[in-house]
């Protein structure tokens, strides 16, 4: 039994260091840089706890949703999370950049007290800007319309208030008048400013917009605009989250 147990340490230290040698060769993996200033290599955190794996209240509903998004699971878990801590506080949820709506979806599911506000062209991204986006050109993502989020809204017997029109310069667009939690996911830098500047005063105290694509390759513009936030306002608390999500926290 000894001997036996002494194997099957030395065989588990070598899986050890095996794993910990090819996590170490990827994070010194750096890639090509599109843009001056923005430093790309792969992420690979030491963390390893993920309690969205026995979390069945997450995952069922986001084995419900994960054809309508890009959103890895990572991100969606953050966005569940965030919603449910933020039913606490004052105000609505908002999402601009709805694509097929999987992501509104989650954040619906997982605040049905709240009404969830969704801003959208749905005929792709809106103003790209070559001083500032890198791959992004304009049109992208326009595989979509208003029927396939209703009728996944509908599905998941979950409501929406649906805005279309390039955000926020569309005339007519609702805003609630509080905000608790706002999702950003718009790839290019003008809208992501324009949006964040729409949004950020009706944000209630204690409440979150979250970035979608802060520090992803070819979304370069996107990390610009929130770096020049971040950098402009005193109000509030900034989390860069390495699964891609820049964060501004709302002070107070």
């Amino acid at each position: 039994m000894k001997n036996l147990d002494s194997s099957n340490q030395q065989f588990l230290d070598s899986l050890r260091s095996e794993r910990r040698d090819l996590l170490n060769r990827l994070r010194q993996t750096r890639f090509s840089t599109l843009k001056a200033g923005y430093p790309q290599a792969q992420i690979v955190p030491y963390s390893s706890y993920s309690p969205w794996l026995e979390d069945h209240d997450f995952i069922a509903k986001y084995d419900r949703v994960k054809a309508f998004t890009l959103v890895d699971i990572y991100r969606c878990y953050e966005l569940f999370a965030l919603t449910r801590q933020a039913l606490r506080l004052n105000g609505q949820m908002v999402e601009v950049g709805v694509w097929r709506g999987g992501t509104a979806a989650l954040i619906a599911s997982s605040a049905p007290e709240k009404v969830i506000h969704l801003f959208d062209t749905f005929e792709g991204v809106a103003k790209a800007d070559v001083n500032h986006d890198t791959l992004y050109k304009g049109g992208e993502h326009a595989d979509t319309n208003v029927d396939v989020v209703t009728g996944l809204f509908g599905e998941l017997q979950l409501e929406c208030q649906i805005n279309v029109g390039i955000f926020p310069d569309m005339t007519g667009h609702k805003l609630p008048s509080s905000v608790a939690i706002a999702h950003i996911d718009v790839d290019t830098y003008a809208s992501a400013k324009d949006s964040f500047w729409a949004i950020w005063p009706l944000v209630a105290p204690r409440g979150a917009i979250v970035f979608d694509d802060y520090g992803f390759f070819g979304c370069e513009g996107v990390t610009r605009a929130v770096d020049e936030i971040r950098a402009s306002i005193s109000d509030a608390l900034f989390v860069h989250n390495l699964n891609g999500h820049g964060l501004l926290f709302k002070q107070a």
